[in-house]
């Protein structure tokens, strides 16, 4: 059944094992089946429009917090640079 439905991530095989839990392995492989075109793997979230059922967000473990310390003096120096800008006149555009 794996050939029928592309497993790109971990949330896929989430998605896929909720799916399988809460609308069956046969209705799932069944969906799969009738949505795969040419032998090309099916999404898994084509299968779950096509169930009219939708899997809980994906889980993320407990420690996955990121650090944001980067991304913020990085947003700080835009703003000291944007900051110092000149504002652009408007009458250099006027003819």
């Amino acid at each position: 059944m794996e050939r029928l439905i592309r497993l790109a991530n971990d949330d896929d095989r989430q998605a896929l094992a909720w799916l399988m839990t809460h609308a069956g392995h046969v209705r799932v492989t069944d969906a799969a089946r009738r949505l795969a075109h040419a032998g090309r793997p099916v999404f898994v979230s084509a299968l779950c429009r096509y169930l009219g059922i939708w899997p809980p967000a994906p889980r993320r473990p407990a420690g996955a917090a990121q650090d944001h310390a980067l991304a913020d003096r990085h947003l700080a120096k835009i703003r000291q640079i944007l900051a110092g800008a000149k504002p652009a006149t408007a009458t250099a555009h006027r003819r």
